[in-house]
């Protein structure tokens, strides 16, 4: 994947983020906004109740007002407080609710975004890097939108009756107030450039720490990990890495620090021009005593909300602008175009000249195939670790795009129809199989949303998965050892995988070495029943086991990238080439 050279401006990832949020989670999010400008309005209308309060207190002391006055003004004052916490409550209650929905949603977006890229791209790092940004990006959202609606909807208000307020009782407090804002804003922006280069940096390092710390504590590493001793050269990694991370983000610190405490200096002394001018002011008499004590009283407030608003909710919306804009690049990644055109799956797959590069290397790991595969017919795959077997697969089951070259099903471009088209009538079990955390039921059941015990249970049977006594819940039985269920062993994992790809029906199926960690026994009952699944459809086998090719209507032999032969196991010794070499050398191992 391309750098892309494209830039999204602030004012575009605020507008679009904070736009995305807002339909996360409507209901809540009204709710949560109109209690935060209610709240705007008590607090700054706080100060000019004070102010009232203070003059009525002077007047009364005076004799100018009855104490009447003063108990009524006191009780509207303590009234404001009330609704003012009230309405604190109401944003509390629905913050929680708001953030898990839209969470909940971006992380959904993101997921559906992930199924319409083309299965080329995650072969490349730069995107998984992509990927990894987003989900990060994701997470600051919600942070986004706290910050926006509460500089929005709270401050700003509130900083504008304020501001009003202040210019009415003297223009010059509002200059003195305005000039605190100035050392606050140049540390924001200083901040917000050093972090948003230092997360940069950090990336692939944060990814290298988290794989070597999975390494040390992952439970089924534990074993290799003991009898090898290879925790200490993973601790060292590891101290190693986070090293370099933690001297990359100090770095980053110590520059911010610096600065952060020359623009609070300035801050301060700011802070202390105001004190005076309002002593002075209520020398000459230019205001009077309430609105001294009003002002003095709230002017902690006022300059804690402008910290807030600018050191904390500007700040980490400027600090989190990176992650933020990673996450609106990865929706610009070109998705797989959407076609209505199908394939039938009745006839045949023909690949013609298909070839087939990873990004960022040299040498194709396919190079100028060609072959077809009849209905009712199996090919086995075979070659030395490294010919290309599994890429080939990969290609067949239109997960990976070719570099050059087609592939058809029935005349039509495999990668010219709509993607349900191409998935939903293939069905595979890869070598490297997932070992899901889920109960037996939804392990095997994962590609469809019904339940259907019958087929399930058939499916377990040809499969050879037999529960015994240990699956007290029969379907239901956890198989995760973290979510105390039973640990299952390699060959009932590769069963259970084998289960799953015969429940997905399809009319081409791919076994990318099905039996590896079962026995030969059990391998050639699983073959046979194979055989009998596979008829009047289209079926691929890749084994290194060289003995059961002979089931298989024909042999496709690769050799570094390239088919060196094709056809059936008779053929192919009779021709005592390259297969032949290879039949030979492993049936060497089962003769006496």
């Amino acid at each position: 994947m391309k750098e892309r050279k494209r830039k999204i401006s602030y004012i575009k990832v605020v507008y679009k983020i904070f736009v995305t949020t807002l339909f996360a989670a409507p209901l809540w999010i009204f709710m949560d906004c109109a209690a935060m400008l209610l709240s705007s309005v008590c607090y700054a209308f706080g100060t000019v109740i004070k102010q009232w309060l203070f003059d009525t207190i002077t007047n009364v002391v005076g004799g100018k007002e009855t104490y009447q006055t003063l108990i009524l003004v006191t009780f509207l004052v303590v009234l404001f407080q009330i609704g003012n916490e009230l309405l604190n409550a109401v944003c509390n209650f629905t913050w929680s609710p708001a953030m898990k929905s839209i969470e909940g949603k971006l992380k959904q977006k993101i997921h559906k975004k992930i199924s319409r890229l083309p299965g080329n791209y995650f072969e490349d790092v730069k995107v998984l890097e992509c990927i990894e940004k987003a989900n990060m990006g994701a997470d600051k959202c919600y942070g986004l939108y706290n910050s926006v609606a509460t500089i929005i909807l709270f401050y700003i208000p509130y900083f504008l009756v304020i501001g009003v307020y202040l210019c009415k009782l003297k223009p010059m407090l509002t200059l003195a107030l305005a000039f605190i804002f100035v050392p606050l804003i140049i540390n924001l922006f200083v901040r917000q450039r050093i972090f948003e280069k230092q997360v940069d940096e950090t990336i692939p390092l944060q990814r290298e720490k988290d794989y070597y710390e999975t390494e040390i504590f992952s439970r089924e590493k534990l074993k290799e990990n003991r009898l090898y001793g290879s925790y200490s050269f993973f601790k060292k990694k590891f101290i190693s890495v986070n090293q370099e991370f933690c001297k990359k983000k100090w770095k980053a610190i110590k520059k911010t620090g610096i600065i952060e405490f020359v623009m609070r200096l300035l801050t301060l002394a700011g802070y202390l021009g105001v004190i005076i001018l309002l002593l002075l002011s209520m020398m000459d008499g230019s205001i009077s005593v309430g609105a001294f004590a009003a002002v003095f009283s709230s002017i902690t407030t006022l300059i804690s909300f402008m910290n807030d608003a600018i050191g904390n909710h500007l700040s980490t919306l400027f600090d989190n602008m990176g992650p933020l804009k990673k996450y609106l690049e990865f929706f610009e990644l070109p998705e797989e175009i959407e076609k209505e055109d199908e394939i039938n799956w009745e006839k045949e797959i023909q690949v013609r000249n298909v070839s087939f590069t990873f990004p960022g290397a040299e040498k194709k790991v396919i190079d100028n195939i060609s072959f077809d595969i009849h209905k009712g017919e199996t090919i086995a795959i075979v070659g030395e670790n490294g010919a290309g077997k599994s890429t080939l697969v990969r290609i067949l089951s239109g997960i990976l795009l070719p570099d050059k070259g087609q592939v058809c099903v029935d005349g039509k471009n495999l990668f010219d129809v709509c993607p349900e088209s191409r998935f939903n009538n293939t069905s595979a079990v890869f070598q490297k199989f997932i070992k899901y955390q889920m109960n037996v039921r939804e392990n095997v059941s994962i590609s469809s949303d019904e339940e259907n015990d019958m087929k399930l249970a058939d499916c377990l049977e040809k499969s050879e998965f037999s529960m015994d006594d240990r699956f007290v819940d029969g379907y239901n039985t956890m198989l995760s050892k973290e979510f105390d269920g039973l640990d299952l062993s390699g060959g009932q994992w590769q069963r259970l995988a084998l289960a799953r790809g015969l429940y997905r029906v399809s009319k081409f199926i791919i076994l990318d070495e099905p039996t590896a960690a079962i026995d030969p026994i059990e391998e050639g009952i699983m073959y046979r029943k194979f055989q009998e699944l596979i008829q009047n459809k289209m079926g691929v086998i890749v084994t290194h086991r060289l003995g059961s090719t002979k089931m298989a209507d024909r042999i496709l032999v690769l050799r570094e990238g390239k088919l060196v032969e094709l056809g059936t196991h008779t053929e192919l010794m009779e021709k005592n080439g390259y297969y032949a070499i290879l039949y030979r050398e492993q049936a060497k191992w089962y003769q006496n």
